[in-house]
């Protein structure tokens, strides 16, 4: 969703709220998709002090993604919370520039970009359904979770032979 602030732009003491539904169903990063369970309305306040764009707000995202082990659905849930100042007049001259006017387009602040670039930044790097998580049997694909399998598991890496007796001895 896109909101118009020239009004805000043009005139510094004009502090506008909005209430703002996400427009997003899913988050679409460059390998996978992620599903919205859940989106609260985002409660947003933009001014203009001197020439800095300060945009503050927050909401709540649920969002269902795979266990990194067995796959199941695990529903994540984000508080984001913006507190940006930006300075729209600048022209972009590095990496930083764009990151930060990247939700800005004329006089336009896209709110969806804006709350998907929070997202991105808190997304865990290991999503687990349960801290124990057996994950899948590498053979035959069974959730260890869920089920037992009856699969040969000992698989020793070649290049550990030289020591796999140490390690007989050492047992017995």
């Amino acid at each position: 969703m896109k909101i118009n602030i020239s009004e805000i732009l043009s005139n510094p003491s004009v502090i506008k709220n909005f209430k703002v539904e996400p427009d997003f169903e899913k988050l679409k990063l460059r390998r996978s998709s992620y599903p919205v369970s859940y989106k609260e309305p985002f409660l947003l306040t933009v001014s203009k002090a001197e020439d800095k764009l300060h945009v503050t707000g927050e909401t709540t995202i649920r969002l269902i993604i795979p266990c990194d082990r067995c796959l199941e659905d695990v529903e994540n849930t984000f508080h984001i919370t913006i507190d940006r100042s930006v300075n729209p007049n600048t022209e972009s001259d590095g990496i930083e520039d764009v990151d930060e006017l990247s939700f800005i387009d004329g006089y336009m602040l896209d709110v969806d970009k804006l709350i998907m670039d929070e997202i991105v930044v808190a997304l865990p790097t290991k999503v687990l359904c349960k801290e124990d998580c057996k994950g899948l049997c590498s053979i035959c694909g069974t959730n260890l979770n869920n089920h037992t399998c009856d699969c040969h598991k000992e698989s020793l890496d070649p290049r550990m032979a030289a020591i796999q007796d140490i390690f007989r001895d050492f047992n017995q």
